[in-house]
């Protein structure tokens, strides 16, 4: 009996090994190929490598399948960002927990002498592949990190490259990464120029969204790319009227710069669409699974030359003699530094409208009750009470008339009280 359990412990750890090595074997399998993939690889190859990540990531059935795929697609994040920049700085930052956690890809092009730098990210989260919103983004955000790792020696600034978790769950990464830069990372926001944000920018005309006015950053990069049209954040709506919601009044398009631009920070959203609203380009695919490689080839078959229109804005911009006296400038020219600008005015506006007509209400309230009490309210000439005549409040007694002095002085023989 003793042998009979023996063999069959043995048959089971060796069964055990046997699925633990495949497994095992598996993941590193796939770790491997992705490893591998070390080389910097064309926008179109990158997008579609990313897309299939993406789907691994929504096909998996487990927990266990589902960790591994993004495990993949963070290491596949991280070697294509290390190539880009030439050195291994980009490393993968682990932030919340659970539904609200994940992990920042973040690479740096550091410049020896200076406390001053610019952030350029691009969120890689999504829904089924995710190709436009938002791999060819990512794709924008490599291409502008190797060429500005190209060109490093005109830098006066440093250069952080981020690749953001979690924008579609609220931008919770890109909030992560501002308190993290703000605090731990010991940069300081004080010190962060400019942070330039790409999202969607595959389909539709291309739009670049700084202030609500004309900005000397916005000027600067209009004149880098003749296919790049400014769109302020939406002039004249003003959504919630919550003046304690984003900062400032303009409703705005909500993406990872966001939680830049409400700390204060100058931002340059570029993105692409047939502008309406605020809407973009196919936004019935997006946040799908539609949004696949193939309905991207299809929808924009040039995408790659979009990837290298945008990126070059970027590189242009910052590579510019003039940027870094405007990006020293862009602070004092956000809107909610502007009184014309201010988030108040309009509850303000509201709340003046509110009173005039409190007060008209009230004083034509006032004059309904006169005209009650006045009957018809009409305008009269005469007094109200006239003055009474004797005859209506004395009874004269004529049999009296011709008497004495003496009976004249009896009053009550003379006349009476009328009753």
């Amino acid at each position: 009996m003793k042998k009979i359990l023996v063999a069959l412990l043995t048959a089971l750890v060796i069964t055990f090994a046997c699925f633990g090595s495949a497994a095992f074997a598996e993941s590193d399998t796939a770790n491997s190929d992705i490893a591998q993939q070390s080389d910097l690889l064309s926008a179109d190859a990158f997008v579609q490598q990313l897309c299939s990540l993406n789907k691994a990531v929504a096909d998996a059935d487990s927990v266990q399948d589902t960790a591994l795929a993004k495990e993949n697609v963070r290491l596949f994040l991280l070697q294509q960002m290390r190539s880009a920049l030439g050195n291994d700085t980009p490393q993968a930052i682990s932030f919340g927990e659970g539904d609200t956690g994940g992990y920042n890809i973040e690479g740096k092009l550091d410049v020896v002498g200076t406390d001053k730098c610019i952030v350029v990210g691009a969120h890689y989260d999504t829904v089924g592949e995710g190709a436009m919103d938002n791999a060819v983004g990512v794709a924008v955000l490599l291409a502008a990190a190797k060429q500005l790792a190209d060109n490093k020696g005109q830098l006066p600034f440093d250069v952080y490259f981020v690749a953001f978790d979690c924008e579609e769950a609220g931008m919770i990464g890109s909030q992560y990464y501002v308190n993290r830069i703000g605090g731990t990372k010991g940069v300081g926001l004080d010190n962060v120029m400019v942070m330039f944000n790409v999202d969607m920018v595959a389909v539709g005309n291309l739009y670049l969204m700084c202030e609500n006015k004309h900005t000397e950053l916005a000027d600067l990069m209009l004149t880098h790319c003749g296919k790049l049209t400014e769109k302020p954040y939406a002039a004249g709506v003003y959504g919630e009227f919550d003046p304690f919601g984003y900062g400032y009044y303009e409703s705005i398009q909500a993406s990872d710069h966001t939680s830049f631009r409400t700390n204060g920070i100058p931002t340059a959203l570029l993105f692409a669409g047939s502008y309406g609203m605020m809407g973009y380009e196919c936004s019935s695919v997006v946040n799908t699974d539609a949004d696949t490689y193939e309905y991207l080839v299809e929808t924009n078959p040039e995408f790659a030359e979009r990837i290298e229109e945008v990126s070059g804005v970027i590189v242009d911009t910052v590579l510019d003699e003039q940027f870094v006296e405007v990006a020293q400038n862009a602070r004092g020219q956000l809107v909610n530094d502007n009184a014309v600008f201010n988030r108040w005015w309009p509850s303000l506006t509201v709340l003046g409208v509110l009173i005039i007509l409190a007060v008209f209400t009230w004083l034509y309230y006032r004059k309904l009750q006169k005209k009650a009490l006045l009957g018809t309210g009409e305008i009269k000439n005469e007094t109200v009470f006239d003055k009474p005549k004797a005859e209506d409040i004395f009874s004269f007694d004529d049999s009296q008339k011709g008497g004495s002095d003496s009976d004249k002085s009896d009053v009550d023989g003379i006349f009476t009280f009328k009753k």
